[in-house]
C-alpha cells in the first residue's frame, strides 16, 4: 500500500493505472484501521509495521457542496492562500501536458519544528461521473533545498471525487508523506491522523465559499483545470525534473552459475602463548604440581615445552633491559646497576592424564 506506479521523485505523464492505484486505496478494506470517526468523517490508518510510516485515507460526504465547487477549490492556486492558513509559498513551475504540472508548495509548521516546502508533480483527470487529483515529490532545477525549510517528500497524495446520491458530494483522501528531519515514524503517524480530518472540514468550509468568491475575481472564467485551452502555451521539459545527483537505481545482481571451489579451513598452529594462557593449551591437563625450581640444577634435565616458554621469555626480557640500557647511554644518563637477586622458581609442571606421560 502506500505508492501509485511512479518510482520515487519520477516525473512523467500519469497514465489510468495511476488513478486506477488511488481508486483501489480507497476501497480496500483489509489491512486498515479505522482511527476516527465524526460527523461524516471517517479515518483510516495503514495497518504497517512499527516504526514504519502509514498511509491515510479518508472518506467523507457533504450534502451543501458540488462535485465541481469541491474540485475547483483542490485546483484554484489564488483561492488557496485565502483558506489554506498554512501556506507560506506557492509558484507554478510549469505545465508538462494539459493534465500534469510541477509547482512549488512552503508550509508553516509549528514551533520549535522548522517549515516545510515540496517540489510536487500534479495530475488530474475528470471522467465526468468523477474527478481525480494525484501530486507526488518530484526535482526540479529552479527549486533547490531552500535554506530555512527543510524540503519534505510526498510519496502519494491524492483526492477522488464524486457526485453523492442526492445533494452534495462525496470525497475520498488519500496521503503517504515524508516530512524530513528528526521526527520520529511514530510521531509523523500520529499527526498526520490527527491533521487529516482538520483538512477536510477546511476544504468543505473553503468549498461552500468559493462560489461567492471567484464571482468577484477579475477572471471568473478562468479554470485551466476545467479548460484545457486555458493551460498557458510554456512547457517544461521531463528533462528540468531529473536530478543529477540522484543515485542510480539497484541493479539487480546476477546469479552466480560458476562452480565454486569448496574451501575447507586450516587448522593454524598456535605460535606461542603468554604464561597466563598456558592452563588453555589443552583440556587434558587437569593435575598440576607446584615445585621449588633451583637455577643451579642440571640444565640437561629442563628439556619440556614449559622451560623453554619460560627460557625464551626471559631471554626476551633480558634483551628489552638491554636496550633500555643503551637509550639510556645516548641520552647521558648512567645505568642503573641494580644487584642481582636470584629468587627460587616457581615450576608448573602439567601432567596428561589421558596419555599417562609428562609434557
Amino acid at each position: 500500500m502506500g505508492g501509485a506506479g511512479w518510482a520515487r521523485g519520477e516525473a512523467r505523464v500519469a497514465d489510468d493505472s495511476d488513478f486506477e492505484t488511488l481508486k483501489q486505496l480507497l476501497s480496500s478494506e483489509d489491512g486498515w484501521n479505522l482511527e476516527y470517526e465524526r460527523d461524516g468523517v471517517k479515518v483510516w490508518a495503514e495497518d504497517a509495521a512499527h516504526g514504519a510510516l502509514r498511509t491515510v485515507k479518508v472518506v467523507a460526504e457533504f450534502d451543501d457542496v458540488s462535485p465541481d465547487a469541491l474540485y475547483d477549490v483542490l485546483h484554484d492556486p489564488e483561492y488557496r492562500s485565502v483558506w489554506d492558513t498554512h501556506m507560506l509559498a506557492a509558484e507554478d513551475a510549469g505545465h508538462i501536458n494539459v493534465n500534469n504540472d510541477v509547482g512549488y508548495y512552503a508550509m508553516s509548521c509549528p514551533a520549535p519544528l522548522k517549515n516545510r516546502d515540496f517540489v510536487l508533480q500534479r495530475s488530474w483527470l475528470d471522467t465526468g461521473q468523477e474527478k481525480m487529483i494525484l501530486n507526488h515529490s518530484v526535482y526540479h532545477k529552479d527549486y533547490p533545498p531552500r535554506k530555512g525549510f527543510v524540503r519534505a517528500v510526498s510519496l502519494l497524495t491524492g483526492f477522488v471525487v464524486r457526485s453523492r446520491q442526492g445533494a452534495g458530494s462525496w470525497l475520498g483522501y488519500v496521503s503517504r508523506s515524508d516530512p524530513r528531519g528528526a521526527l520520529p515514524a511514530w510521531l509523523v503517524n500520529r499527526v498526520t491522523a490527527q491533521l487529516a480530518p482538520r483538512l477536510v472540514h477546511q476544504l468543505h468550509a473553503a468549498a461552500r465559499r468559493y462560489p461567492g468568491w471567484k464571482a468577484l475575481t477579475d477572471s471568473p472564467y478562468f479554470k485551466p483545470w476545467r479548460n484545457p485551452e486555458q493551460v498557458p502555451s510554456y512547457r517544461i521539459s521531463i528533462e528540468d525534473c531529473i536530478d543529477p545527483d540522484a543515485p542510480p537505481p539497484p541493479s539487480e545482481p546476477k546469479p552466480n552459475t560458476s562452480k565454486v571451489k569448496l574451501e575447507v579451513p586450516q587448522h593454524k598452529e598456535v605460535e606461542s602463548h603468554s604464561i597466563e594462557d598456558l592452563g588453555d593449551i589443552s583440556s587434558e591437563f587437569s593435575v598440576e604440581v607446584e615445585e621449588e625450581f633451583d637455577h643451579t640444577t642440571d640444565p640437561t634435565k629442563k628439556r619440556g615445552k614449559f622451560y623453554k616458554l619460560v627460557k625464551s621469555m626471559k631471554n626476551r626480557r633480558k634483551s628489552v633491559q638491554v636496550a633500555k640500557s643503551a637509550d639510556n647511554l645516548l641520552d647521558g644518563k648512567p645505568p642503573e646497576e641494580k644487584p642481582e637477586k636470584k629468587k627460587p622458581f616457581k615450576f608448573h609442571r602439567r601432567f596428561s592424564l589421558s596419555r599417562g606421560r609428562e609434557d
